[in-house]
């Protein structure tokens, strides 16, 4: 069996969707298109919502379509039996109808279409799949509604050889060391103040905040949040990031623009190298940990005391770390996820054998 997956190499969980199939026996191939796409192309397509629509189309006739002859010729080198995509990876509606003439299509969505569109065929690319899996309950009632078959909540198991605890050298400690590290973007809208406030409520202890210049945006607003800000020119590598997760004890965890329900999967991570996260609240906190009294905030105002408590407190945050992992590794296993995926994407009886060995990972 053959699988063709289209999940940028950079995020976690492709390593996590690779050990899912490679489980089943899986044969598994990646397409990145970002590393076909470089340069000037890519800086421009980032500004191009900016534009009015009629340019807009012009400048997707030339790029999408470039983006999706790579992977026709790739498919058509490969031949797939399964291609998984993560959210749209700029594909348009004729290269799905192509793939599915003789594979299986599968979706994992990190962003909803109605709130994260990035590609004007998101939402009809999903009536193509034969499932599609998401970790924000909220989407699969909504995207039901309209009509897409055959939508499961899943969450991707932990990739335990990009995240996972180490020893680091004093060097490298010395270099990253941090009470509480944050990763992530920042956002010039609305949303960019509701984080700024969630990280605002870390300020009083030794905060790293790793952003974007639209971070920068709100220290009018939280001044006390730019001592704190390290810039950040480029992407970060999962190495890197494994390394920093590992020099730091407390890691924030807001709902981006894009969730309603789920809990942003950067829990997962620095969870996976030892960092305890203090997230905020949302309905999937209940779905994955039922009513067990974890470290998540309904009011901001709250993460301060609530952090203070676990800084002063290791032998306290190391037993929440742990029990926290373990609930993980027990929910959302490799042989966990690969049994739903095997049997609502119809693989066959074949790939047992696969999730047998997963089991006894």
């Amino acid at each position: 069996m053959k699988v063709l997956l289209l999940v940028p190499k950079r995020y976690g969980f492709h390593q996590s969707f690779r050990e899912t199939f490679e489980s089943l026996g899986g044969e598994v191939y990646t397409i990145d298109y970002q590393h076909v796409m470089r340069g000037w192309k890519q800086r421009v397509n980032t500004q191009m919502f900016r534009l009015p629509d009629k340019y807009r189309q012009r400048w997707e006739s030339y790029y999408y379509e470039a983006i999706n002859q790579f992977y026709r010729q790739e498919y058509d080198r490969i031949q797939p039996d399964i291609v998984f995509i993560y959210n749209h990876e700029l594909m348009v509606p004729e290269t799905l109808a192509y793939f599915k003439k003789r594979s299986k299509i599968g979706f994992f969505l990190g962003d909803c279409p109605y709130y994260t569109p990035g590609n004007r065929h998101f939402l009809p690319l999903l009536y193509y799949a034969d499932a599609v899996y998401t970790y924000d309950t909220f989407w699969i009632e909504q995207l039901t509604k309209m009509g897409i078959k055959n939508m499961h909540y899943l969450y991707p198991n932990t990739p335990t050889d990009s995240f996972y605890e180490k020893k680091l050298s004093a060097e490298k400690y010395a270099e990253l060391k941090s009470d509480v590290l944050y990763v992530g973007m920042g956002y010039k809208t609305s949303w960019g103040m509701k984080k700024a406030k969630f990280l605002s409520c870390f300020a009083d202890f030794d905060l790293q905040i790793h952003s974007d210049d639209g971070m920068s945006r709100w220290f009018e607003y939280y001044p006390e949040l730019k001592k704190c800000y390290r810039p950040r020119t480029g992407h970060i590598s999962v190495e890197q990031l494994n390394d920093m997760y590992n020099a730091t004890k407390i890691a924030p965890v807001d709902a981006n623009p894009g969730l309603l329900n789920a809990l942003h999967w950067r829990w997962v991570e620095a969870l996976g190298a030892g960092a305890l996260p203090v997230m905020e609240w949302q309905q999937n906190v209940v779905e994955i940990f039922g009513d067990a009294d974890v470290p998540a905030v309904k009011v901001f105002d709250e993460a301060r005391e609530m952090t203070a408590y676990y800084l002063n407190h290791e032998k306290e945050r190391r037993a929440m770390v742990v029990w926290m992992q373990n609930l993980v590794k027990e929910k959302h296993s490799i042989a966990n996820n690969a049994t739903l995926m095997s049997t609502t994407m119809g693989i066959g009886a074949q790939q047992k054998i696969g999730i047998a060995v997963a089991a006894n990972r």
